[in-house]
């Protein structure tokens, strides 16, 4: 009997709830109006400890004045592995090889970057399509007080390298450092002698490269981007 009594009680609340509902047609449709949109907050975070560490709530700990007192948006060691091959693009432009055939590699080492906007809002807009009729749009507002804040994106350091094979032994996979290099002195003789000598800390143990670059700053924007279909016509058939 409690069984039978509850699906009843359902059924009478689903004809009830059902009850309240019209059918809309295509006229009444486009009178419908209405608000919404959504604020939002982006983070992307590339090889940084923030990234690596789930913890990690914010690409920095901050004091009770908002002054930055441990920063995240630091390259993660771990995160590249013991030699380094796990933080890097590797491009073959044009298929380029070298006198033997080895295949030639455009390599930055040490990838990494943390690109945030705090805030930045999605709503709905109206423009004016090709057929002098008005459409709806998607726009994406940036406010100029909340900055897209780069930190330290970019490469450690970008080299040319070439392989003997595939796999491990491509260009790609070197993974030599600076640690030594022969000095070079005359004798009284005029004879050059080479002394291998430890490089400077600066560049000891350092991936070998030739350039290196780094961006931190911020990105002040203000205004909007309109997204929609400019050759949308209104009529039946139409992609909008």
């Amino acid at each position: 009997m409690l069984k039978n009594f509850l699906l009843g009680t359902l059924l009478s609340t689903s004809v009830v709830s059902y009850a309240g509902l019209e059918a809309l047609d295509t006229v009444e449709m486009t009178d419908i109006a209405g608000q919404g949109g959504a604020d939002l907050n982006w983070t992307l975070s590339l090889n940084h400890v923030y990234a690596t560490d789930l913890s990690k709530t914010d690409i920095s700990r901050k004091d009770g004045n908002g002054n930055v007192l441990e920063a995240f948006y630091v390259l993660d060691p771990a995160a590249c592995g013991a030699t380094k091959q796990f933080c890097r693009l590797a491009i073959a432009p044009n298929n380029h090889v070298d006198e033997n055939g080895n295949q030639k590699w455009l390599v930055f080492k040490g990838l990494q970057g943390t690109l945030q906007i705090d805030e930045f809002s999605i709503d709905g807009d109206t423009i004016i399509n090709s057929a002098g009729k008005a459409q709806s749009a998607m726009k994406i507002t940036f406010s100029d007080d909340k900055p897209l804040k780069i930190r330290n994106l970019g490469f450690n350091t970008m080299s040319i390298e070439t392989g003997t094979g595939t796999g491990a032994l491509e260009g790609y996979a070197n993974t030599t450092t600076y640690t030594t290099y022969n000095r070079k002195t005359i004798d009284t003789d005029g004879n050059i002698i080479e002394t291998p000598t430890a490089v400077p800390s600066f560049d000891q143990g350092a991936e070998k490269g030739f350039m290196g670059l780094n961006m931190h700053g911020n990105l002040h924007m203000s205004g909007n981007l309109k997204i929609f279909s400019y050759n949308c016509s209104g009529v039946a058939g139409s992609r909008c």
